[in-house]
């Protein structure tokens, strides 16, 4: 019987210590940098009704998601919200959209309309949610992260 009633405060004794333990202590460590998805787009018509050469700067601006892609292991036991509200504030992103401007310069011969393709391609790093305050710790999990795009001109169609 004695045996019996100190097994149960032990296991009393430890759930009140794992209740008052808190949430578990977690790291976001960013390991590389690669690219990610491609997407091609083209401007509106840029005409040019006059006599003479056109040239100016047309901005293009495109809307995106920080999109993270997040794989905890099962007894990570972390919140998932908890966990992307740290990669985002790692990356200085204050949301989770954000908006890139692509500059093109629109050389427009005269009496001409074209459209310029635009070619967009993600930005997206990697890293681990490791235990602990510093690197090293056990592996948690780990991320991918659209941080940004990038965009470059990559045609050029005449429309009229």
């Amino acid at each position: 019987m004695l045996n019996r009633v100190f097994l149960i405060a032990a296991l009393l004794g430890i759930i009140a210590l794992s209740a008052c333990s808190g949430p578990r202590e977690f790291i976001v460590v960013d390991q590389r940098e690669t690219l990610g998805q491609v997407f091609v787009e083209q401007t509106g018509n840029i005409g040019n009704s006059s006599d003479a050469d056109l040239s100016q700067d047309v901005a293009v601006r495109r809307e995106f998601r920080h999109r993270i892609d997040l794989r905890l292991n099962q007894n990570s036991n972390l919140d998932r919200r908890a966990v992307e509200d740290r990669i985002l504030s790692l990356y200085d992103l204050p949301s989770a959209s954000g908006e890139k401007v692509c500059i093109v310069l629109a050389d427009v011969p005269p009496r001409t309309t074209y459209q310029y393709e635009i070619e967009w391609t993600q930005v997206v790093r990697e890293g681990n949610v490791e235990e602990g305050n510093t690197p090293g710790g056990n592996l948690l999990g780990t991320y991918t992260i659209v941080i940004d795009l990038q965009c470059q001109t990559v045609g050029v169609v005449q429309v009229s």
